[in-house]
């Protein structure tokens, strides 16, 4: 493969990670900051049973989506790991072709 290729490539690759970084950004200020201010919003104007079940739920769902935040962001950063290692073998891969003697 072509050196600019590869570049080509991983580039691309980082360009899907930080994407998907940005993905798990948005998903968590819902999570903390949206839905809690909702939450926080039905409680301090709704005061009944139902209230509290429709608190309990939110607080339910900002975790779910707090605890997804985490798992992209792992995967964006194991992307990322794995693009730069490939990045480095398939350089030295192409150096070697270059250079190989028959």
């Amino acid at each position: 493969m072509l050196p600019w290729t590869i570049e080509m490539h991983f580039k691309e690759t980082m360009a899907l990670a930080e994407q998907l970084k940005n993905l798990s950004r948005a998903v968590k200020d819902v999570s903390e900051n949206q839905i809690m201010q909702t939450a926080y919003q039905i409680k301090t104007d709704w005061n009944s049973e139902c209230a509290d079940i429709i608190l309990g739920k939110e607080v339910k769902l900002a975790a779910g989506l707090l605890k997804e935040s985490d798992t992209l962001n792992r995967i964006a950063e194991e992307i990322e790991g794995q693009a730069r290692e490939l990045y480095q073998a398939e350089l030295l891969g192409a150096q070697l072709a270059r250079t190989r003697i028959y």
